[in-house]
Formats: C-alpha cells, sequence, structure tokens
C-alpha cells in the first residue's frame, strides 16, 4: 500500500509538472525516471528499455519521413496547385482541412501542419483574408486526421502496440479508421461551415503587415565625414553596437532601401538603416559621427531582408537566450523582434527566454542562399514563402511519395513489420539525398522520443504494482450506467488530461486503466483502448495541449482563451460520434 501511495504522489507530481511547463517535458521525465529508479520500483537495468520499443522506435521513423517529403518539395507543389484552384474562402477553408487530415493521415501530424502553414499564410495574404480565420481550423484538422491511422499520431502508435499485452496482435495499419474516419469527416463539415465562426479574428498579419511592427523603430543615419566608421567592414560595425540596436540595410545611390552585407567596407555620406530604441539614437551619432533624419518615411521591412519565423517545439533554441542565439545563427540573421501570446517586445531582447511558439522577427545578414539552411538548424519555421523556399524542380517529390507508397503497401498488407518498412523508406531517402547523415539525427524531435521512452516505464509501474488495477476496480463499481457512459467517462477523462500534458504521456498513463477497467466488467479491451486513442488526440482546449496549438499561436494572433470557444463543442461533438462507433466496430 505504501509503494501505491508513493507511485501515485509521484505521477501526480509529474502531472503537475508537465502541467506548470516552467521546465521541458523530457527533462521532468527523465527527472520522474530518476526518482522511479531511485526508488526501487523500476530496476537500472529497465530504466532505458523504452528507447527501443516499437512505438519510439516508429515515432522516430514518422518524423523522419515527414522531413524527407517536406524537403522533396511537396510544399511548393502543393502551394502552386491551390493557388490555381481557391477563388473564396468557404472553398479554401474546406480544401485546406480535407487537405490537412489526409496528410496527417500518413505522416506526423506536427510535420503535415508545419508543411500547410507558410502556404496557408501566402494565400491569405496574395487573397487579404485573415489568417486567424484558418489556422486554428488547420490545427485541429491536422490533429483529426492523426486519428484514422496507426501512425498518425504516436498515441495511435502507443495504443496499437500496448494491445498485445492484452491480445496477441496489435491493431492493423487502418483499424484506427474505423471511428477515426467518421470523427474526421464530421469534424471538417463542423469546423468549415460553423465552427470558424467562433474564432476571433484580430488584424490581419501579413507580410507587409507584421506581428512586430518596427516601423516606428527603423531611422536612417548618414555618415559624417571623419567617422570612425569610414572603411570599416559592416561585419566588425555590427559587432560594437549593442543587442537592441540593429543594422538593417542601406539607401543605394538611386534611392533604393536595400540589404548590406558583412563584407561591404563603410562610406562617407553612405545613408545606413538602423533598428534602434529612440532613447539610443543621441548615443550613437557621437558615438560614431552619425547624422541623424527625423523626417523618414516609413517602410516594410520586407525590402531590407526581413522575415517572420516561429519556434517549432524541436527548436534548440527553446529554454536559452539571445546570446545563444547570437552563437548559432547571429552572423547571418539579427533578431529585431519577438511576439508571444500577445505581447510584443522590440528591445531588452537579451532578457528573453525563447520558448516554443514564439514568433520572431529576424533581418538576413548574410548569403541569402544560406538563410533555409539556418532556420533549419535553429528549428525555425518561416511564416511566409521566401525565395529560399521555392523548389522548381520537382523529380524528386515524386520519387519520395514512390517510396513511401512502397513501404505503406508493405505496412498495410502486412508484408513487413512497420519498423522495417520505414526504416528501407528512411534509408531510401537518405540514397537519393532527401536526407543526409547529420539532418537525420537533426530532424527526430528528441524531446517527444526522450518522453515517451522514459514514459513507457513510469507507466508500467501502474500494472506492475496493481495501481490500474485498484482504480479500475472502483470504476467497476460504477458499471451498471452502461458501457456507452463507462465509455464516455474515460474518453473525457482522457481529453482533459491530454489538454494539460503531451498527449503521448496521457496515452502511456490512461492506457493500462482503460485495459484493466474492461477486464473488471468484462467488456472488449479494444474498445476501452480505442477510447483512449480517441481522447488522448483530442487537445482542443488550450494551446499548451498539442504542438499544433502551439505553432498557430503566433502567426494566427491568438489569445490563450481562444481555444476553448472553438475546442469545446468539436470536443463535445467528437464523443457524440466516437462512443457509438466504438460500440459498433469494437464492443
Amino acid at each position: 500500500m505504501t509503494d501505491q501511495f508513493i507511485i501515485v504522489s509521484l505521477m501526480a507530481l509529474l502531472i503537475l509538472l508537465f502541467f506548470w511547463g516552467k521546465w521541458r517535458y523530457d527533462a521532468v521525465s527523465l527527472i520522474m525516471l530518476s526518482l522511479f529508479v531511485l526508488f526501487g520500483f523500476i530496476s537500472p537495468k529497465d530504466a532505458f528499455l523504452g528507447l527501443g520499443h516499437p512505438a519510439v522506435v516508429t515515432v522516430a521513423l514518422v518524423l523522419l519521413i515527414s522531413k524527407g517529403l517536406e524537403k522533396s518539395g511537396f510544399i511548393s507543389f502543393i502551394g502552386i496547385q491551390l493557388q490555381k484552384i481557391i477563388t473564396s474562402q468557404t472553398q479554401f477553408i474546406l480544401i485546406l482541412l480535407i487537405l490537412a487530415s489526409f496528410l496527417s493521415s500518413f505522416m506526423n501530424n506536427i510535420g503535415a501542419m508545419a508543411m500547410l502553414l507558410p502556404i496557408t499564410l501566402g494565400i491569405c495574404q496574395k487573397m487579404e483574408w485573415n489568417p486567424s480565420k484558418f489556422l486554428m481550423p488547420l490545427a485541429f484538422a491536422s490533429i483529426l486526421g492523426g486519428m484514422n491511422t496507426r501512425i498518425g499520431t504516436p498515441p495511435n502508435i502507443i495504443i496499437s502496440e500496448m494491445r498485445n499485452e492484452y491480445s496477441s496482435s496489435h491493431f492493423t495499419f487502418f483499424d484506427f479508421s474505423y471511428v477515426g474516419f467518421s470523427i474526421c469527416i464530421i469534424g471538417i463539415i463542423f469546423i468549415s461551415f460553423i465552427g470558424w465562426r467562433l474564432i476571433p479574428r484580430r488584424s490581419i498579419n501579413s507580410d507587409n503587415n507584421p506581428l512586430v511592427e518596427l516601423n516606428d523603430y527603423l531611422v536612417e543615419m548618414t555618415i559624417n565625414k571623419g567617422s570612425s566608421l569610414i572603411n570599416k567592414r559592416v561585419s566588425d560595425f555590427r559587432s560594437e553596437l549593442n543587442v537592441d540596436t540593429v543594422l538593417m540595410g542601406q539607401v543605394s545611390e538611386t534611392g533604393k532601401k536595400v540589404e548590406i552585407h558583412g563584407n561591404q567596407k563603410l562610406d562617407e555620406n553612405q545613408t545606413l538603416i538602423f533598428k534602434i530604441d529612440p532613447k539610443d539614437i543621441s548615443d550613437i551619432q557621437h558615438q560614431f559621427g552619425l547624422k541623424f533624419y527625423k523626417d523618414n518615411d516609413l517602410y516594410t521591412i520586407g525590402n531590407l531582408g526581413g522575415v517572420e519565423a516561429i519556434i517549432t517545439p524541436r527548436s534548440r533554441l527553446i529554454g536559452r537566450k539571445y546570446n545563444y542565439f547570437k552563437r548559432l545563427i547571429g552572423m547571418e540573421l539579427s533578431l529585431l523582434g519577438l511576439w508571444r501570446r500577445g505581447l510584443k517586445y522590440r528591445f531588452r531582447l537579451s532578457n528573453e527566454t525563447f520558448k516554443s511558439g514564439d514568433v520572431l522577427l529576424l533581418a538576413n545578414r548574410g548569403q541569402r542562399e544560406k538563410i533555409s539552411e539556418k532556420f533549419e538548424m535553429a528549428g525555425l519555421m518561416p511564416l511566409w514563402n521566401r525565395d529560399f523556399d521555392i523548389v522548381k524542380d520537382f523529380s524528386k517529390m515524386y520519387i519520395s511519395i514512390f517510396i513511401f507508397s512502397i513501404s505503406l503497401f508493405l505496412i498495410i498488407f502486412e508484408l513487413l513489420p512497420i519498423i522495417i518498412a520505414f526504416l528501407l523508406c528512411v534509408r531510401a531517402y537518405a540514397s537519393v539525398r532527401l536526407l543526409s547523415g547529420e539532418s537525420v539525427y537533426r530532424h527526430i524531435d528528441w524531446p517527444v522520443i526522450i518522453l515517451l521512452a522514459t514514459m513507457i516505464p513510469i507507466g508500467n509501474t501502474l500494472s506492475d504494482y496493481g495501481i490500474s488495477s485498484l482504480i479500475a476496480s472502483s470504476l467497476s463499481s460504477y458499471s451498471n450506467i452502461g458501457l456507452a457512459w463507462m465509455l464516455i467517462i474515460i474518453i473525457i477523462f482522457t481529453m482533459l488530461l491530454s489538454d494539460i500534458i503531451n498527449n503521448a504521456a496521457t496515452a502511456v498513463i490512461m492506457a493500462p486503466i482503460a485495459a484493466n477497467l474492461a477486464i473488471e466488467i468484462n467488456q472488449s479491451v479494444d474498445a476501452f483502448l480505442m477510447a483512449v486513442a480517441v481522447g488522448a488526440s483530442c487537445a482542443f482546449l488550450s494551446p499548451i495541449g498539442h504542438q499544433c496549438n502551439t505553432i498557430v499561436m503566433g502567426p494566427g494572433n491568438y489569445r490563450f482563451g481562444d481555444y476553448w470557444k472553438l475546442g469545446l463543442p468539436l470536443e463535445a461533438l467528437i464523443i457524440f460520434i466516437s462512443v457509438p462507433s466504438i460500440i459498433y466496430f469494437w464492443a
């Protein structure tokens, strides 16, 4: 009894730390795993068996395949085709959600949404539509599509593997479609025609109207005769500026405002463009011998190589400050501003710790052709289609789709285990240079992998020490309310848990409880596992519940309380659809 109390207390602490969000969830799970080992609930030799668990390996391979499809030119191709056919907002939102759900069924749903995000923003910019109307539906459709197949989302992969513990086989590739497909279709129809009306729509964000507006902070200064800057290289001058002052560009001889590069030497009477705190203007004038023009025309940062990029959930910048940004990509990109959950930061950026979902306003200060590479290295995703994103040769796209289709064929007809089929797919992608040796490690979302690997042995303690059976036995006393209500209780509790902690961790915790409850009340284990799979994938109430929600918060200009307005009726609809489907197909 004492052991059970300590384990439950540790699990409660784990959930609270996840909800608090102060520390990264992979770090939290590693610390808790250490505590479980320290208390003797997990043996040292079993502590890291999760790294070899089929579910963990499958998630890693799906992430690599998603990246290979993205690098093949798939994004550009979809964007070009969509721009040809889009004529109205209703048509666009319906096509977008169907496309997102379809892609999410066969690749990682976060990767699918990340591929469609810049396309959506680009079309909204061209058509002068408000992105807020489309981005939350895009995130939700990506989550819904992940419910359709075994590989669409980590909870499905975990539930499929856990089924082996209660029966002789795992769920097949399309077993989740019996419930997921109806949820997906009705969910898309609801969002496309009714749900989008529940989303608050704020000011339009575009390439010419960025989240972090800097026009009032861009100034022109001319180099005076005798200035210490004459014949000095731009890169040396930049190194002397403080964090909040950025040399953005110059005014050419024709009067055009253009970028300025590090190797260029400065000349007398050359006009430079700065992003600067107004209170620092006088100091920089006297220090470097510059003349300030007060009557400047305002202009957009796009002319000066400005670009907005979002910090993705797997970014190396998360938890770091400006000094790390400077070491990593500071030679190529300058940090101008930051947007976080409705707050705009233009100065004192060195004090801010980067978080997932932050939108950074950056200026190019290096070679343009290297920007995409630096974004990838830092885990940043540009919000607008730029020249460095355009792919003109789509031959690799057809090759990548052909290879992926073969691997799916082998999995669907159970000719090869999913791990072997996907491993061969990744190897084939590497052979056609869609993935390189370095990128294979960089494109794996290691925080998710570590979380899964640590949560699996932690979750096993619930069964090993009889806690799952104890909870299931308590819940079974209410079995007289009927199977449908028991499934509703499991789905609702799993939904709530998934909204505050990672969905994969939710599946690991809830699956043994649901399975033991099914055994206690003499019902199908498959039905209760499927209820957990549905509930774990339904994180629609907050931006922290799912990484898809986090990614669109910045570019959609959403606030924390906006999500439940669409998410709550959607979750109620999902319960109404899923319970009869689960009973019909699995009970």
